[in-house]
């Protein structure tokens, strides 16, 4: 009877471990390559990570983005605030922020913060797509 119970119990393990969702990426995933659009942002993306450019900043993600089965995201990187004229001596260079993303089909949904907490935006981002972006003057 214990032998039965044994394989009752990996049996169910086997066929439980197969079940999964089909609904967004499989776990692990990365993020499509190439370029991602929308209002007022445009991000880059590639095996090692991603490049942003936006209206008035800039930001970096240095290393692979991996989706979940649920389609979505979170990973560390840096965003940098600019302003129109030139770069001055020991100006920020980038602080630490947050990138969190829901990925639905083509679209992704894309918010920024800085680490710990204060929110920058939460932009559409389309894959393919250029962005539009206007850049501080």
């Amino acid at each position: 009877m214990e032998r039965f119970l044994h394989l009752v119990l990996i049996s169910s393990l086997i066929v439980v471990s197969s079940c999964g969702s089909s609904r967004g990426a499989p776990a692990g995933a990365p993020l499509p390559s190439g370029t991602w659009g929308g209002s007022h942002i445009q991000m880059t993306v590639g095996p090692q990570g991603a490049t942003l450019e936006l209206d008035c900043a800039h930001g970096t993600i240095a290393e692979p983005i991996r989706v979940g089965r649920d389609g979505r995201f979170k990973i560390s990187g840096t965003y940098a605030p600019e302003h129109g004229g030139p770069t001055r001596e020991g100006e920020e260079t980038g602080r630490p922020a947050v990138y969190t993303g829901r990925l639905d089909g083509q679209t992704l949904s894309l918010a920024i913060a800085f680490e710990g907490g204060e929110e920058i935006g939460t932009f559409e981002l389309v894959h393919g797509r250029s962005g539009r972006i206007t850049k501080c003057l």
